[in-house]
């Protein structure tokens, strides 16, 4: 039986690689490599007899590191993990989460868009995100989630 075979079937009933184990191993990667980094900046700062400055970027080094190390096992724990419900329902929080800020950079990004043309308020009972066009005055609002009326300036 080749290797690919037998890889196959230990991972029969197991959790694999999902978005979050994903997310897992792509950080793990960017904190050993700047925790590699910390490592030349503290011998560059020993070298200019910086020795203060060496002792806070090896402190840095450590922390970053354990970090890392910490991610990649709870990425290996979720990809060989046979509790396939449990991962998949963290998954989903994990799915749900990154969606509402993608979202919320989208809101920020049409606004930015926008800023020019209309201006952007809450409603100052129920704090609902409204917009109106610029250069109107004061003007009467009604919010369409509360029905709170109020007056603004744009």
């Amino acid at each position: 039986m080749s290797f690919r075979n037998r890889f196959i079937r230990f991972m029969q009933g197991r959790n694999g690689v999902d978005a979050l184990a994903k997310f897992l191993n792509r950080a793990s990667l960017i904190c050993l490599i700047v925790a590699i980094a910390f490592t030349f900046i503290s011998i560059a700062c020993l070298r200019h007899a910086a020795t203060g400055a060496a002792t806070v970027f090896r402190i840095l080094y450590y922390v970053v590191y354990g970090i890392g190390i910490v991610l990649a096992v709870l990425w290996i724990f979720r990809v060989f993990s046979r509790n396939v419900a449990k991962r998949q329902a963290e998954n989903t929080r994990y799915a749900y989460r990154v969606q509402k800020l993608r979202r919320w950079i989208a809101s920020l990004k049409q606004q930015w868009k926008d800023r020019k043309t209309y201006k952007y308020f809450r409603c100052p009972k129920c704090k609902q995100k409204m917009r109106a066009p610029r250069h109107k005055g004061k003007i009467r609002v009604t919010c369409s989630k509360c029905s709170d009326i109020f007056i603004t300036k744009t």
